[in-house]
């Protein structure tokens, strides 16, 4: 900041800035700052809302300005809740590892032209005994390549690139078959049975998938955990 030349100072010397200016001289240099290090566009933490305001997904927080948020950005609460993301994303992908389920199965491309989306039903359900609640999906895939059979995956908000709204509120069941384009449902972020649990009564299953070859249907069926 040019301090030379001001009213009642000597020649050469430098004179006192007033408030105002040395806080216009500092909103300068943290604008300059903040565009060189904020993509708001490419940034998966930081929206804009209606009101005008910077929100951080992953704190929870809100933001007047740019220079607010990188700030933010910058500190403690910020840097400790990336850790903590990252953590979980591969305690989640090691998770996904063990069960078999790889992400090329869901997000494999075939040699040919995909034939658009597949006709599809979605019911909400109640369990007979526990009265949890359910979702039952049934796909039908009548141009299926032969040998094939359909895939799906259970997917968290930050993994895919779909939804820009990245709400951790909510994930995705995502089902590939080719030459089918993949379908994704968004349900709600909340524990599930993902296992098949079996008794002398078939009703008390709480997960299971089934694949019927001859009328080209694909079943998938789940219950939200201790919620009625």
């Amino acid at each position: 900041m040019d301090y030379q030349n001001r009213i009642g100072s000597k020649k050469g010397g430098g004179g006192v800035a007033s408030a105002s200016e040395s806080n216009s001289y500092r909103r300068e240099r943290i604008k300059k700052l903040v565009s060189n290090q904020i993509d708001l566009d490419n940034d998966p933490y930081v929206f804009k809302n209606h009101l005008g305001l910077l929100e951080c997904r992953l704190c929870l927080t809100t933001h007047n300005n740019p220079e607010s948020f990188l700030s933010h950005s910058q500190g403690r609460k910020h840097q400790l809740n990336l850790q903590k993301r990252s953590i979980l994303e591969n305690k989640h992908q090691q998770q996904q590892d063990h069960q078999g389920i790889s992400i090329s199965n869901i997000n494999k491309i075939s040699k040919g032209n995909k034939i658009g989306k597949p006709g599809y039903k979605v019911m909400k359900i109640r369990h007979p005994i526990s009265l949890e609640i359910g979702l039952l999906i049934k796909i039908n895939y009548l141009q299926i390549s032969p040998g094939d059979s359909p895939n799906y995956r259970f997917m968290n908000t930050f993994e895919q690139n779909i939804d820009l709204s990245k709400n951790s509120n909510y994930q995705y069941l995502v089902i590939n078959a080719d030459p089918y384009e993949n379908i994704a449902f968004k349900i709600p972020s909340k524990e599930i049975y993902s296992e098949r649990t079996t008794s002398d009564n078939d009703d008390n299953d709480k997960f299971w998938t089934f694949w019927d070859k001859d009328t080209k249907e694909f079943y998938i069926q789940f219950f939200y955990k201790n919620i009625t």
